[in-house]
């Protein structure tokens, strides 16, 4: 019976602990990820940002080498899987890979879905996972700027909206085996506190509970054999009432069997005084 008490105590406290230990985890991990993803997401925009603001001024100069060595350049780097610059109808113009892409007739799809676009402005750039190829991939449109419009050895109109656009992907392997050391990481952190939460419910029922139970148990099989209650253990009163209530049955139990002690000795005065009568 006590087993069973036991065992009803703890396995609700352990489920109930596992399963919120798993949630919590669960929700802190995904909030990780999404944090750690949009900061890389956020780095790769600003690095793209960055090669921009580079060839800007060739751009201006119309100097296609001094671009195709910046673009190579990068595009050398081991996580840079694709670096490209697309002009105003999406034809590849330098490639930081393959230099047999420039001049293709193929657009990609996330120019494709710019050049649709009434309107563009520059943070309406594409920002994502590719999950199929394991990059991290910015395409955003190159905007039109006054110097652009006004440059001496080319110029584009005051009214064209965009000049271009630029592609970069980088490797997601970095991003992908931080997350898998931290999910690692928050697994073997939940055994810990999953086995030390459990074993400190264990501890504190086992203390304030089961061993003032078993105190009890004995108390009441020995109260049960006949022992006074002034001959019990003394108790450490962790069950409260409970506890109270019992050592006064038992106590006005012994003192019910007082009384009745002290009730036959009058009893058989009584009877041997009517037979002498």
């Amino acid at each position: 019976m006590f087993d069973n008490l036991i065992a009803r105590a703890i396995v609700p406290v352990t489920i109930a602990v596992t399963g919120f230990v798993i949630f919590v985890c669960i929700l802190l991990y995904s909030f990780v990820k999404s944090d750690m993803t949009d900061e890389a997401l956020r780095n790769l925009n600003n690095c793209a940002d960055t090669v921009i603001k580079s060839t800007s001024y060739a751009m201006m100069e119309d100097d296609r080498h001094s671009i195709q060595n910046i673009v190579t350049s990068i595009g050398t780097r081991s996580n840079v899987e694709l670096i490209r610059i697309y002009d105003q109808d999406g034809k590849i113009q330098f490639s930081g890979q393959n230099k047999a892409e420039v001049k293709s007739t193929t657009v990609d799809s996330h120019i494709a879905e710019f050049l649709q676009a009434d309107h563009l402005t520059k943070e309406m750039g594409q920002r994502d996972i590719d999950h199929a190829n394991g990059n991290i991939t910015v395409s955003i449109p190159i905007m039109n700027e006054p110097t652009c419009s006004t440059a001496a050895c080319h110029f584009h109109g005051e009214n064209e909206q965009v000049l271009g656009f630029f592609s970069m992907a980088v490797s997601s392997e970095s991003l992908r085996e931080t997350l898998s050391v931290l999910r690692y990481r928050m697994m073997v952190f939940s055994v810990m506190v999953l086995f030390l939460t459990i074993g400190g419910v264990t501890a504190l029922l086992r203390m304030n509970l089961f061993l003032p139970i078993l105190r009890l148990t004995y108390n009441a099989e020995q109260a049960a054999q006949g022992v006074a209650e002034s001959d019990l253990p003394k108790s450490d009163h962790k069950l409260g009432k409970l506890n109270k209530d019992f050592r006064l049955l038992v106590k006005q139990r012994d003192q019910a069997l007082e009384d009745l002690k002290s009730i036959k000795p009058l009893d058989r005065n009584v009877g041997d005084g009517s037979d002498e009568s």
